[in-house]
């Protein structure tokens, strides 16, 4: 039998001890174990639809791990081949076999020594290799599409070089810079368009990424894609995600940036471009560093060409002529402020950042403008998280063109960023997205008895919000959310007392006597020294989370007890988290990181916390999948495909733009959150009615009108798929709520917390019940 080497991908593993069932097969062996799959199952597998590496791999030296597949990958094209009909044959299979039909399917993380897995777009099979059990096994994938040229091409194994991860990774990363996202599944999509298929056949998603004349065979490796772009003015913007991903597995790759550009690009890269020293970095560059400075300054001068021109020659750059830098110049010169403008929803409070150009398309909605006086800018990395900026928001496409992310948008120099949904309720996916989000939802809930439940992460729900770090000078502060915002008075508490004297005289000091103010200042300043202890005196930024216990919650009936807010937590003392808040003061849970000026990015330093007085809460899975009701998600897809045109017609971001109405998602979403109040029931019914109780323009609420008129057929249809994905949201949701779990949130008496989070791959998606949970929420008078 071969040896048996661990593959990220298997899985099929032994119970309980989780040793990988399923093996690397040799080369030799591939085509006598596809021959049986396709004898035994009536399969038509030919060597076209290997996908990767499979069946391909040889090398002189003659060691088994280069002269082996990890896996068969199978390109399944679904038109022919369905895949519940792979599923019956396979389970037909097993049960000739004798094997038990509870054993057949993997089921999540609770049984994976099965013979089967739906995994959605791929089923993964425990194929006995030549067709004999005692040769061992490999896993089969059959990778399911409904275009296999599509995904034949997007599947290609590397070369000596570069493997054929590494091409995906070229792949997306020139689909980027070019404005769009590259999938394995659609092509190169449009995602300022709901991911709209731009490109599905090899031909034009050639040309899209790697320019005019270029065709399907240019895009077979990484050598030859590289080769295709040489010549593209953008080659280091297009490469540069991909560039940095090598470089962190150790490649080298070749750069062609010259002087100018790369000291136009470190211009725009790095904060000197708002006025501190120049700092250009070397790695990389082919040119010397007195020319990378040198093209640095010409970025800066922008139209002052000539004495730009001057200065980089006498760096020793190569010969360039006015007219082949004009551009470059001009692009830097030419790099404006772009004004921002705060605007608040006066019936949710939510708070947006939006362009001063779009400040009155708000206003006709309804949103008031909160500070006129203030710019905005956008915070960004680069992917190493090496360098970082401070950039107006004209300039955020240069940046990620190049790489860098978005970190977070400044709304206030002197306020947290909070406007915005980071997350979206399942249901409310639809607003934005259209039936896709629809879809989405209903997939991902529909997924959730196959293993997806293991993506889903418990919601906590701490109090008071807190912002926790040191400044650029290494001073400590501890304070509340409140404190941290404030502008009048300095409330980034550097004590105990400081930090109480601030929580006390809040508002005049009119809760100052009040005893639970008292107590609430008093469990603050006592929890100061356990927050400044365990953020290491080198460290400088914030943490900003929400407090869950002050001190060592007490034990009932073998839980830890803690109630920070509305719901009430208890936690098996012997569970591994159990253990860790035995041994803890205070928890807190941790969402985002904050800068001095309170520029918000996601979670990345938590680990860097020392000592165990802090225990910062990890992510909490579920450990149950729940029962998905088959004919009701059944009767939901029907509608939902059946409605998708009107409804997209409805949503279409062209016809809203044209009409002057972009907000009309966020209208539906302000809409949807005031009806918690009142109610869930009998959904749009009432929505011209609310409408009218908006401090809206006369004109904007007869545009509305008019469209739900002209699409009234897909307003009735959106309402009816969201109350649809709430039944089925809420009852996945109860069931989590009521299972066996370490961890047990009670709200009220009654099973079931704050939610849950399901983190996916086109963004992650909210489960919380919304008649339940943010009906006694929003009732809550704070």
């Amino acid at each position: 039998m071969p040896m048996i080497l661990k593959e990220g991908g298997n899985v099929f593993k032994t119970e309980p001890e989780k040793e990988l069932i399923a093996s690397r097969i040799a080369t030799a062996d591939v085509q006598p174990t596809i021959d049986w799959l396709n004898k035994t199952f009536g399969f038509k597998f030919t060597p076209k639809e290997f996908l990767g590496t499979t069946g391909t791999k040889t090398h002189p030296d003659g060691t088994f791990e280069k002269n082996s597949s990890g896996d068969l990958d199978l390109n399944t094209d679904t038109r022919e081949l369905p895949k519940e009909e792979i599923i019956a044959k396979l389970s037909a299979w097993c049960q000739k076999q004798g094997i038990p039909d509870l054993e057949i399917m993997n089921k999540g993380r609770t049984f994976e020594a099965g013979w089967i897995k739906d995994a959605g777009l791929q089923i993964h099979f425990r194929t006995p290799i030549k067709g004999n059990p005692e040769n061992g096994f490999v896993q089969t994938d059959f990778m399911l599409t409904d275009n296999p040229d599509l995904q034949r091409g997007a599947k290609r194994g590397g070369t000596e070089n570069y493997t054929g991860a590494d091409r995906a990774v070229l792949l997306s990363s020139l689909a980027r810079g070019r404005g769009y996202k590259f999938s394995p599944n659609k092509g190169i999509v449009d995602p300022n368009n709901g991911d709209a298929v731009v490109a599905d056949n090899w031909d034009e998603i050639a040309e899209i990424l790697l320019g005019k004349g270029a065709t399907e065979a240019d895009t077979h490796t990484v050598e030859s894609m590289l080769a295709k772009i040489k010549g593209d003015p953008n080659y280091e913007e297009l490469i540069a995600p991909w560039k940095e991903n090598m470089e962190k597995q150790g490649k080298t790759v070749e750069s062609r940036r010259n002087g100018i550009r790369a000291g136009m690009l470190e211009a725009q890269r790095t904060d000197e471009f708002l006025g501190k020293v120049a700092k250009a970095v070397g790695k990389g560059i082919q040119n010397t560093a007195r020319q990378v400075r040198a093209g640095y300054k010409l970025g800066r001068q922008g139209s002052n060409i000539s004495k730009g021109l001057d200065d980089y020659k006498d760096a020793g750059g190569r010969r360039t002529t006015v007219g082949q830098v004009a551009n470059i110049g001009k692009t830097a010169g030419n790099t404006l402020i772009g004004n921002q403008v705060i605007v608040k929803d006066p019936g949710t409070g939510r708070t947006i950042k939006v362009a001063a150009n779009n400040l009155k398309k708000y206003q006709d909605l309804g949103w008031q403008e909160v500070d006129p006086k203030r710019t905005g800018t956008i915070s960004v990395k680069s992917k190493d998280g090496k360098l970082s900026a401070e950039i107006k928001p004209n300039q955020l496409k240069t940046y990620m063109r190049a790489g860098w992310v978005e970190e977070s948008v400044t709304r206030l120099k002197t306020t947290l960023n909070e406007g915005g949904r980071e997350i979206n309720h399942a249901e409310d996916l639809i607003f934005w997205e259209g039936s896709k989000g629809a879809k989405r939802a209903l997939q991902s809930i529909i997924d959730l008895e196959k293993g997806g439940h293991e993506n889903v992460t418990v919601k906590w729900d701490g109090s008071p919000a807190v912002i926790f770090g040191r400044d650029e000078n290494g001073e400590f502060i501890f304070t509340d959310k409140a404190g941290y915002g404030a502008v009048k008075t300095d409330g980034k508490a550097k004590s105990p007392d400081q930090l109480k004297d601030i929580l006390l005289n809040r508002s005049g000091g009119k809760m100052k006597d009040d005893p639970g103010r008292i107590m609430f200042a008093d469990k603050m300043a006592n929890v100061f020294k356990l927050y400044q202890k365990a953020v290491p005196k080198d460290y400088r930024g914030f943490f900003k989370g929400d407090l869950l216990y002050y001190s060592t919650p007490s034990v009932e009936d073998g839980q830890y007890v803690f109630q920070p807010q509305l719901v009430k937590y208890s936690v098996t003392t012997n569970s591994d988290l159990g253990k860790k808040i035995g041994a803890s003061t205070t928890g807190i849970v941790i969402h985002r990181e904050v800068d001095a000026d309170g520029n918000e990015g996601p979670v990345q330093n938590a680990d860097k916390l020392q000592g165990g007085d802090v225990l910062v809460f990890p992510s909490v899975t579920v450990q149950q999948p729940p029962k998905i009701d088959n004919a009701g998600v059944k009767k939901l897809a029907t509608l939902i495909n059946s409605r998708s045109a009107e409804i997209d017609k409805l949503l279409d971001p062209t016809t809203l733009e044209q009409k002057q109405m972009k907000g009309f998602g966020d209208m539906l979403y302000n809409y949807i959150n005031t009806k918690v109040d009142t109610g869930l029931d009998n959904l749009g019914k009432d929505f011209i009615k609310w409408l009218d109780t908006k401090n809206i323009s006369m004109k904007m609420k007869q545009k509305v009108i008019e469209h739900i008129k002209e699409h009234s057929a897909g307003f009735v249809s959106l309402w009816s798929v969201v109350s649809g994905i709430q039944k089925v949201k809420d009852d996945v949701i109860r069931q989590m709520d009521n299972a066996e779990s370490d961890v047990k949130a009670t709200t009220a008496g009654k099973p079931g917390g704050e939610g849950y989070v399901l983190s996916h791959p086109e963004g992650s998606i909210k489960f919380v019940n919304r008649s339940e949970f943010t009906a006694a929420n929003r009732a809550i008078e704070r």
